[in-house]
């Protein structure tokens, strides 16, 4: 079934003329001046069609390409990516949209419970790692979703939110991975966060100076039937109080060659394992763009959020453990960074709210299977 490749801006003049198949993530009708309604199912598109009420003006279009109705629908392939910088002009305006068709942060633990399978599953959290910077230095080009912070844009949060409640080592006690390991850079004892991320954990959590002390411990464990997790800080310590100006390229590089390693050492153990990544928060970068001051604030309150409901037109308002919190929006600060702030967080923008949710298969006995990199 032949396909026509376009950009956005022709898909939009496709759509004005008929309603048509259209393979395309779904986001990406968010940057059309019109309302786009859209099904997931082309046959859903068909039924609208032939009701018997009077069609609207709205734009129609079908995520699914299905041969079999290719004599009534056109089949179009969009060659755009939404999951780019100009999102932050669209954001706040399309934010129920965005929540509709993105997988949002606080659907991660059940999403991984759901895609876990193997011998072995292996979930790294990820301290400060923005889907913007993963697409753009990443050495390594596994399957990868994209995924929405939905709430404000801190570790506390972020960090909860990838848990779960019930926590992930729970669901996947559940799966059958009654055994779990846990491997932190701060001591459970020590810090509440980290005792609450590793609810549930079976074999004790072991505070490491690296990700190379964890492999190094991966190796001597009985990982078969095991879930494993791992906390590594990202890109979130280069944005605060950092001297020089930071090489965010070398540090995502590194952490790809990590997890290369990761894969590596569960194939030498013969394992059929699964591994996921996934951050807290992104970051947005003060030197790559013009962040503009939205009150004279000073001292140490958070440069992008309010705790509590604050009005205005560049804020969005959410909820999170029965307290309100309001986020500033692209490109807005509430007071002046320091020299070694080099990057913020906290608020809504594409930088800090989207981020990589990856997933690495890993066959049994030989190097890790490298899914063809998706549409995120």
């Amino acid at each position: 079934m032949a396909q026509r490749s376009v950009p956005l801006n022709e898909l939009r003049l496709l759509l004005q003329q008929a309603p048509a198949m259209v393979q395309v993530h779904p986001l990406s009708f968010a940057f059309l001046p019109e309302e786009v309604r859209v099904f997931e199912r082309a046959r859903g598109l068909i039924a609208e069609l032939d009701a018997p009420t009077p069609q609207t003006e709205t734009l129609l279009a079908a995520l699914e390409i299905a041969p079999e109705f290719s004599h009534r629908l056109p089949a179009i392939h969009c060659d755009h990516d939404p999951f780019v910088p100009e999102l932050n002009h669209i954001l706040l305006p399309k934010i129920s949209w965005v929540q509709r068709w993105v997988l949002q942060q606080s659907e991660v633990p059940k999403a991984i419970a759901e895609r876990a399978t193997g011998d072995c599953v292996v979930c790294i959290l990820i301290d400060g790692l923005g889907l913007w910077d993963w697409k753009r230095f990443a050495i390594k080009q596994w399957h990868m979703d994209a995924c929405f912070v939905d709430g404000v844009s801190i570790t506390e949060h972020g960090m909860r939110r990838l848990v779960g409640d019930p926590p992930l080592a729970l669901r996947l006690a559940e799966k059958g991975y009654e055994r779990s390991f846990g491997f932190s850079y701060w001591e459970r004892t020590e810090n509440e966060l980290t005792d609450l991320l590793f609810a549930g954990v079976t074999e004790g959590v072991r505070k490491v100076r690296s990700f190379d002390e964890a492999l190094d411990a991966l190796h001597r464990l009985p990982l078969e039937g095991a879930f494993v997790q791992i906390v590594r800080a990202g890109l979130d310590p280069l944005g605060h109080r950092f001297r020089d100006r930071p090489d965010v390229a070398a540090t995502v590089r590194l952490l790809c060659e990590e997890v290369t390693a990761l894969a590596r050492l569960l194939a030498e153990q013969c394992l059929a394992a699964q591994i996921f990544l996934i951050a807290d928060h992104g970051i947005l970068w003060q030197h790559e763009h013009p962040l503009l001051l939205y009150e004279a604030g000073s001292g140490n309150i958070p440069p992008r959020y309010y705790e509590g409901i604050y009005s205005g037109e560049k804020v969005w308002r959410v909820s999170f453990a029965g307290s309100d919190y309001t986020l500033l929006t692209y490109p807005y600060i509430r007071r002046p960074l320091r020299q070694t702030e080099w990057g913020v967080h906290g608020g809504l923008s594409f930088e800090e709210s989207f981020v990589p949710f990856v997933t690495i298969k890993v066959t049994q006995g030989g190097e890790e299977d490298d899914d063809e990199q998706q549409p995120p």
